[in-house]
């Protein structure tokens, strides 16, 4: 035997005695590789080279080997041809028109072409062939033991004929080596893949064996499927039972991401599950969607959309010991007929372990939730001996320091009561007959007749219901005084709802009662001293629901009663909007602010409003409200701009009244020296001196009546007959004085009367101090309206000459002033001309006619 060093092809050529020789030492060769498992690929190889040298080297050889089905042939190895050629043909149909080598398969017989140009069989292949050099092929078969097409041999002449005999002979011989090559290696890769199996088979018992943990286990026997069958995904759903005994469906995966999943709802008993979720047997199917009973069951009538593809379907139930179906086991595949019966048989036997395990770790999960209770409930019966300590503990206590005044306990069906020596001192009761027992009636004698009623019912309820008992009243004392106690107890009934004990304790609550009374009555004062002040009063807490208000907050914003705020967010009601009518957010909210924050806050101009959606001007002041060193709110005080306004704007014109009535004794005093110069008797003097004092008096009636009254009154409608009235007492009989101009406006009374002091005090002052000082001195009055204001103007002319702006305002200027900006909406403007002064007044459009 030669050495392993060279080729049997590069032995042929030169070591090789003769062809016999050759051939045998071929044969031994090529059973030595495959007893030595050198890999398939390299020993077809070495067998072609050695054909090659044997044949010649213008032939060319190649083996193709067929797939498990002998539908198909795949390339093995060739010597001769190009790399396109055999890439080619690799993985061409078997059938009765395939060239040499597939038809051969399909006849399993030899199939010699003399020339493929013309015979019939190359018509699908010679275009690849014939630019290779080829022009004939001969074929044989490969054919195993059994009978079953393991592939082709086939040599590819230069020229066309056919072979010899003795040619044939020699691929007859090449062919049923190959075979015994190829069903030797199909031997060991069963035998592997058997070894395999069984080595999966033993990992999976053993792990499925000794795995106690459900979720652990079920992932475990699906990765497992997967690898056995070849699965291109498998998935098991099964059941579970959770703490409340409730029974809920999960799943594992295995071969796919779990969202491939996530968006599908748990499977149904449609006609394809059903026989698996009801454990009627496996169910595998060569391709599912031809099944009879697949898209049966709506909404989807088939594969939902999204799904992964599934040709090839296997599906087994997961049975326990006691016939409980606890699961099934699906597989799937993309391509169709890749499952067999041997998937059948793991499977089956895979679900029977399974279902043992899963039994195995039901019984452990409910071991440990036994577990699990029992050690809760030594826990809890710990707990509660050391709460009974605590109590006992905290009783004595109470008892010591005199906060419970006794302990009883009712035996309901004998309607005995006995009690402690505290109880019957606190009813005035016998300690002895407490002791050895007394009805209940004689136990309840010393409650208040008021309060006896009470008792009794609440007694009655809990004898009907059971449970817990506390109720107030107040009870005679041995010393004949009435005191508050508070009587604690539960009720204990039987089976048939019937009570049976009734112990209970009885707590001396006089002192707090006492607080209590003293904190309403306190309550009572306060609630009545805010309701009593002028300003509205409203308190929130830190998250801004209302927790107080008073009687003017609700009467300023339109409420009825504290029900309709207490407990509510009020800024949406009375505080949404800012004064130009924007949107007022809730986080910028100062009062809201405040609470949350603890800093303080004051607004002097913004609007509320009331439930009917007024609005009204107001100023405000909001407080932190701060208990034991904890923010709890704000409050906040809310007082009126406006009335606060109207109220400053009547102690401006009282004190301008007096202001007034002290000018006109000055001018009546000026009246009278100027009247008694220029009267040459007694009479002309007084008839003088009437006209302008009656003169005087009506205009200062004009003033007098909004400044005395709190609704104006009406006066002149005209501007010219109000210029007229306020300027007569100043100029008399002397029209030259004053000159008047401007359209005819409409005066309203509020307007009126603020334009009646501002015009008033301009001639005070011009008889004063200006042109009306002089005998030749004048005034012009001449007003225009437009649709913005109305603007008048004062111009002095002939008298004294103006040195400049006083050195201050005078409280008349003052009020001019501030009855120009507050009550009219304009402005009042001063002009120290030396020839004399010039004043202009504007008053905003919209406020003429108020």
């Amino acid at each position: 035997m030669e050495s392993n060093d060279k080729s049997l092809g590069e032995r042929a050529g030169t070591d090789l005695l003769s062809e016999q020789n050759g051939i045998h030492s071929l044969h031994h060769r090529l059973l030595e590789l495959t007893l030595q498992q050198a890999p398939l690929d390299n020993v077809l190889t070495e067998l072609v080279e050695a054909l090659h040298a044997f044949i010649g080297a213008d032939l060319a050889c190649s083996i193709l080997i067929a797939d498990d089905q002998q539908a198909r042939l795949f390339h093995g190895a060739a010597v001769g041809l190009s790399a396109a050629y055999t890439q080619a043909v690799d993985g061409i149909e078997v059938g009765p028109v395939a060239g040499s080598c597939g038809t051969a398969a399909f006849r399993k017989e030899a199939v010699l072409v003399a020339d493929i140009a013309n015979d019939p069989l190359w018509v699908d292949f010679r275009h690849l062939i014939l630019p290779e050099g080829m022009k004939a092929c001969w074929s044989n078969p490969i054919i195993g033991a059994e009978g079953a097409v393991l592939g082709s041999f086939a040599i590819y002449s230069p020229k066309v004929g056919l072979p010899d005999p003795k040619l044939m002979n020699f691929l007859e011989l090449v062919s049923r080596t190959t075979a015994l090559i190829l069903e030797r290696y199909a031997a060991q890769t069963t035998l592997s893949e058997q070894k395999r199996l069984l080595e999966t088979l033993d990992r999976i018992g053993a792990g499925v064996a000794a795995e106690l943990d459900l979720d652990t286990l079920v992932q475990m026997v699906t990765d497992a499927g997967v690898e056995l069958t070849g699965a291109h995904f498998g998935a098991f759903f099964y059941n579970v039972v959770n703490e409340s005994d409730e029974s809920y469906m999960l799943y594992s995966l295995s071969g796919v991401d779990r969202a491939a999943f996530a968006g599908f709802p748990m499977p149904r008993n449609t006609a394809i599950f059903a026989p698996t979720f009801d454990g009627k047997g496996i169910v595998r199917s060569d391709d599912i969607t031809l099944d009879p009973r697949y898209g049966k069951n709506g909404p989807n009538k088939g594969m939902p959309k999204g799904h992964l593809p599934v040709r090839s379907y296997l599906s087994v139930p997961v049975i326990s010991r006691s016939g409980e179906v606890v699961g099934g086991l699906f597989f799937g595949h993309p391509e169709t007929e890749r499952f067999t019966d041997h998937h059948e048989f793991l499977m089956d036997g895979i679900a029977n372990q399974a279902a043992t395990a899963i039994d195995n770790a039901r019984l452990y999960q409910t071991a440990q939730r036994e577990i699990e209770v029992r050690r809760s409930t030594e826990l809890e019966l710990l707990k509660t001996q050391k709460d009974l300590e605590a109590a006992q503990e905290r009783v004595k206590l109470a008892l010591e320091a005199g906060a419970i005044i006794g302990t009883w306990i009712w035996y309901v069906p004998e309607d005995v009561i006995t009690a402690d020596e505290r109880f019957a001192l606190a009813f005035g009761l016998d300690p002895a007959d407490c002791h050895e027992g007394l009805p209940l009636k004689e136990a309840t004698l010393s409650i208040h007749p008021d309060e006896v009623e009470l008792v009794e019912t609440a007694i009655g309820k809990t004898l009907k219901h059971g449970g817990r008992y506390s109720e107030e009243y107040r009870v005679r004392h041995a010393d004949g005084n009435y005191r508050w106690v508070e009587a604690n107890g539960h009720c204990q009934l039987d089976a048939e709802g019937q009570p049976l004990r009734f112990p209970g304790v009885l707590i001396d609550i006089e002192q707090r009662k006492q607080v209590e009374i003293n904190l309403k009555r306190r309550e009572a004062d306060l609630a009545l001293l805010l309701d009593a002040t002028a300003d509205g009063f409203y308190a929130v807490d830190t998250e801004g629901k209302t927790t107080r208000c008073n009687a003017t907050f609700l009467r300023m914003l339109g409420f009825t009663s504290e029900a309709d705020v207490i407990g509510k967010e009020l800024h949406d009601i009375i505080h949404h909007s800012h004064v130009d009518g924007s949107h007022y957010p809730r986080e910028q909210c100062p009062i809201y602010r405040v609470a949350q924050s603890g800093d303080l806050a004051h607004v002097d101009d913004e609007v509320f409003f009331r439930t009917d959606g007024t609005s009204f001007h107001v100023e405000y002041w909001v407080r932190p409200v701060i208990w034991e060193g904890e923010l709890q709110g704000a409050v906040c005080n809310i007082v009126d701009s406006e009335r606060k306004r109207a109220e400053n704007a009547r102690q401006l014109l009282l004190q301008e009244l007096n202001h007034r009535i002290k000018n006109l004794f000055s001018i009546t005093n000026g009246m009278i020296q100027m009247t008694a110069r220029n009267s040459t008797d007694v009479k002309q003097m007084a008839n003088a001196l009437s006209g302008r004092l009656m003169s005087l008096a009506r205009a200062h009636d004009l003033i007098a009546t909004s400044i005395t009254t709190k609704s104006s009154t009406a006066g002149p409608s005209r501007l010219r007959t109000l210029v007229e009235t306020v300027m007569e007492p100043h100029v008399g009989s002397r029209s030259e004085a004053l000159k008047m101009s401007g359209p005819e406006v409409s005066i309203g009374p509020s307007a009126m009367t603020s334009m009646a002091l501002i015009l008033h005090e301009l001639a005070t002052n011009a008889a004063k101090y200006g042109a009306l000082s002089a005998p030749d001195g004048s005034v012009s009055v001449t007003w225009e309206l437009s649709d913005e204001a109305l603007t008048l103007s004062w111009k002095e002319a002939g008298g004294p000459q103006v040195a400049g702006a006083p050195d201050r305002e005078g409280f008349g200027s003052q009020l001019a002033r501030l009855s120009a900006k507050g009550q009219l909406g304009g402005a009042i403007e001063y002009i120290w001309d030396p020839a004399g002064v010039e004043i202009l007044l504007t008053v905003a459009a919209d406020r003429v006619g108020r």
